[in-house]
């Protein structure tokens, strides 16, 4: 079980209520994982990207698979927007 579980977790209800978009900060992710996110997250853009196939990447995992991807990243105001994704077909 991955530590971002329960990012994954509250993804998925979001999306089982019928929400396309989940727009968070910074500080209310860590407050449902329960941690600091690391220093990355807020300094490197390339942390919230919807990545596949690249084991490093653990949190993108509990987004991807509850069916959302990272929008709208703002470093500067530690937001992040978690869009639906599309389905394929």
């Amino acid at each position: 079980m991955s530590a971002y579980n329960p990012l994954f977790k509250l993804l998925s209800l979001k999306s089982a209520g019928g929400m396309k978009i989940v727009s968070v900060t910074f500080s209310q992710i860590e407050a449902v994982l329960g941690f600091a996110l690391p220093d990355t997250a807020r300094n490197n853009p390339h942390w919230w990207g919807n990545v596949t196939g690249d084991t490093r990447h653990v949190q993108c995992r509990a987004w991807l698979n509850a069916g959302f991807e990272t929008r709208n990243l703002s470093l500067s105001e530690e937001r992040v927007d978690f869009v639906e994704r599309e389905s394929a077909g």
